[in-house]
């Protein structure tokens, strides 16, 4: 049995962002020195643009054609995104390849994202409504940046009941989607309407890529931080992607526990 474990993450063009990618394979290698560690982004835009700019990362379907040529006989494909939306099933589709015999392995296991079930979306509000030390819940509030799946009813079935239980458990709290009706101009007329006069910006990402450098604390009239600030609202950016703290990248470490003791079976 030859053993590899491949991370699947959705990617991004700002080299800031691989931070919490770093991470999280520095915590794999530290946990399996025995079994080698990859890494391939899923989002098909992200290729493009490192190719033009010269960079041709091998997307997760050639990273497992490679491993399959080297002799890997197991592997371990590991999401790294939030919720189960586009880019999480096209990877489960390659994998039914797999099943089939056309991309060769004796076993392959695919790691869960972050939020699949209510349990999940349970302990995982908690976390977030807790992250932030600094915070004063009563007066000041939260606004999180989740990235939204246009082409996944499953996906924003997740994001619609996260929301749902993230705000009946603290009144301050919201869930935005970007480009979406859930988007940041309702939610700083709620603030505004509420009294209140500063909140935090949280990205539900994985990385502190462009989503949030940009669309969520970019200096551009659009982005939300500025939205926010033409309400009367002081603004403050949390610029880190959730896959920065240790708390939810120990989380996406379980489920890849998880997946390795299946490929054992």
């Amino acid at each position: 049995m030859k053993k590899a474990i491949l991370f699947a993450a959705h990617g991004s063009k700002n080299r800031a962002a691989s931070s919490a990618l770093g991470n999280i394979l520095k915590m794999a290698k530290e946990a399996h020195p025995d079994i080698p560690v990859y890494s391939a982004f899923t989002s098909g835009h992200v290729l493009k643009k490192l190719r033009e700019q010269g960079q041709k990362l091998p997307s997760v379907k050639q990273n497992l054609e490679n491993l399959s040529a080297e002799g890997v006989t197991h592997v371990v494909v590991q999401s790294l995104h939030v919720i189960p939306g586009t880019e999480f099933t096209n990877i489960s589709r390659l994998l039914d390849r797999v099943e089939k015999g056309e991309i060769e392995f004796e076993k392959a296991v695919l790691g869960e994202p972050l939020l699949t079930n209510d349990q999940e979306i349970n302990e995982i509000s908690d976390i977030i409504l807790n992250l932030l030390e600094e915070r004063d819940p009563q007066n000041e509030a939260l606004i999180l940046v989740a990235h939204g799946s246009k082409y996944s009813d499953s996906g924003n079935s997740i994001y619609d009941k996260f929301k749902e239980v993230l705000e009946a458990k603290d009144k301050n709290a919201y869930l935005g989607k970007l480009n979406s009706e859930d988007g940041i101009e309702k939610i700083s007329d709620r603030i505004k309407e509420s009294g209140l006069k500063k909140a935090y910006l949280l990205p539900l990402l994985f990385g502190a890529g462009n989503h949030v450098k940009k669309d969520m604390a970019g200096e551009h009239e659009e982005s939300w931080k500025n939205v926010v600030a033409s309400r009367g609202i002081e603004p403050i950016p949390v610029v880190q992607g959730v896959g920065e703290f240790d708390i939810f990248a120990k989380r996406w470490m379980d489920k890849l526990e998880k997946a390795i003791s299946e490929l054992d079976k």
